[in-house]
């Protein structure tokens, strides 16, 4: 779709082409420059306006929506910003960037996972289709002369990795802004999953920052790398803070009905602390929970104490195990539950295979076949990440929702909990008198209401059909008394809490879809060029 040519001075024209994203064309005394390339046929609708084939080109980011020129303009001059000089035309080198693991654990609170194209190990920027030929180079700051005009450089950060604006000067004198993805029209961000900045981090109050001092500039006219103009930039901006402050705001809401309680901790056996009889649950910010029976027989849900920076961590592992058996009767661990795919939840595997041998793994079907082959998925912090010599897990007992699975004589019912992760279940089961719930990373809580999370690598879209509200939704139909998550979280007053984490969760949704276009989440948390079996929706 292309709409009329935007005039800004005598003989300096705009065409914009609008299809998928958006590529704009600037003409000036019978020459061009393109800024973006969202199509491989682009020389074909310049030659049915009967327009110059363009003599430079820039690229407001580097991402394959947007850099599909190819060979389209082979004299063309062309430039890219050079942090992104890789990822546009070096297709080894950007490959061997991919190929990573988590060298060193104790970073873990700095970087939370952030690599130059990934994070925790999935892959989540991806270069064009076709490699650039970039001629040069450019850094926010520059001005890139053309003719009588000339580009500023300016960071407009938020929006993937360094995305930059450029402002089109005619004798000193702002023209327009080419805005790249920072927002489109009808003030809305463009998608959430490229604000992802790290594992679980979207900093929307600095988007709303740049998206202020954006509007500061005296020009009006914006032309964004996806859909039309904005002839009112700065109107639409700063309609987008308010709707992200709108958004903030609702995320902090809640009902008032519901009050944390506090939650009392056990008596300690080693790492862990015993919160039932025969309920065990590391307290190091690990993931193992040991149910212990009264013929000795033990299952453990996520064997993974999350302790990667330690150099001892097998010899602490199995040294728990020992006062577990000299202590509290346990004689051997004979079944596995997995929640989700992230290996700090399973990397103990074998070791809990090779001391138990007759041990066996079970897990939802749906986590079960990533479990065993992670990596046809997308996700982030899958096994093979953690370089530990193994890349996978055998799965044993694949559950179905439909059925309930017998761990000896205590009856456990697999159910699908999305939110941290697509690919993500709770275990629903009563021991000794208790109704419990494993329930993983997705309620992961000490007595405080849950929200609206953001983990986009893990294909995490929070509505009703394969995210949190779904998740929630499901264990406020159940009746739960002691809820045990991920990293030492449990809770008991659980009815409670559910429903006031479900209330919380739908209140701020509305908010959460005005930030996107046409109020597609899933659209906005779900990148188009992640392999087919990344998420599979029920």
């Amino acid at each position: 779709m292309t709409g009329p040519a935007v005039t800004l001075a005598p003989d300096l024209h705009v065409y914009s082409l609008v299809g998928e994203a958006t590529s704009h064309l600037l003409v000036r005394h019978g020459r061009s420059l393109l800024i973006d390339c969202h199509s491989g046929q682009l020389t074909r609708w310049l030659e049915r306006r009967q327009l110059p084939v363009p003599e430079m080109m820039v690229h407001t980011h580097v991402q394959p929506q947007h850099c599909r020129e190819a060979d389209q303009f082979p004299a063309a001059r062309l430039l890219v910003h050079a942090q992104l000089l890789e990822l546009a035309a070096d297709p080894a080198g950007y490959t061997r960037a991919t190929r990573t693991t988590w060298e060193n654990p104790a970073s873990w609170m700095d970087t939370l996972g952030r690599e130059p194209y990934g994070i925790a190990g999935c892959v989540t920027v991806f270069p064009p289709a076709t490699p650039l030929k970039p001629t040069g180079t450019f850094r926010e700051g520059d001005r890139i002369a053309w003719q009588d005009l000339v580009l500023e450089v300016i960071p407009l950060p938020g929006h993937s990795r360094a995305h930059v604006g450029f402002v089109l000067e005619l004798a000193g004198r702002p023209l327009a802004i080419f805005s790249g993805d920072l927002l489109c029209n009808p003030s809305r961000l463009v998608n959430i999953f490229d604000l992802e900045s790290n594992y679980s981090r979207v900093d929307f109050n600095a988007v709303a920052t740049v998206l202020r001092e954006l509007a500061q500039r005296p020009v009006r006219l914006y032309f964004p790398a996806t859909g039309p103009v904005l002839t009112d930039g700065p109107d639409q901006a700063l309609a987008l803070v308010e709707a992200i402050q709108s958004y903030e705001v609702a995320l902090a809401w809640q009902s008032g009905v519901f009050q944390p309680a506090p939650q009392a901790e056990g008596p300690r056996v080693g790492r862990y602390q015993r919160l039932h009889k025969g309920v065990y649950q590391m307290a190091t910010f690990g993931n193992c929970i040991l149910l212990i029976d009264d013929q000795g027989r033990g299952l453990m849900c996520d064997p993974g104490p999350c302790d990667f920076e330690s150099t001892d961590r097998l010899a602490d592992f199995h040294r728990d195990l020992d006062v577990f058996e000299r202590e509290c009767g346990l004689k051997a661990i004979d079944q596995v539950l997995v929640t989700h795919i992230h290996g700090d939840h399973y990397d103990m595997v074998p070791e809990l295979q090779r001391r138990y041998p007759a041990c066996r793994v079970a897990a939802l079907d749906r986590v079960a076949q990533v479990l065993e082959a992670p990596w046809d998925y997308a996700y982030a912090a899958l096994l093979p990440w953690y370089g530990l010599g193994f890349d996978h897990v055998t799965v044993d007992d694949v559950l179905t929702e439909d059925a309930p699975f017998a761990w000896h004589d205590t009856s456990i019912r697999p159910v699908h909990l999305p939110g941290h992760c697509y690919c993500h279940a709770g275990y629903l089961l009563t021991f000794n008198g208790l109704r419990l719930a494993f329930t993983g990373d997705t309620i992961q809580s000490r007595g405080e209401a849950g929200g609206v999370d953001f983990l986009i690598c893990n294909y995490s879209i929070p509505d009703a059909r394969s995210g949190i509200v779904k998740a929630y939704r499901r264990m406020a139909a159940e009746t739960v008394d002691l809820n045990l998550g991920g990293h030492g979280s449990h809770f008991r007053d659980c009815a409670a809490l559910y429903a006031e984490s479900l209330r919380r969760i739908e209140h701020a949704l509305p908010f959460l879809c005005r930030l996107v276009r046409d109020e597609n989440l899933e659209a906005a948390f779900v990148r188009r060029l992640c392999p087919p079996g990344a998420i599979r929706h029920a």
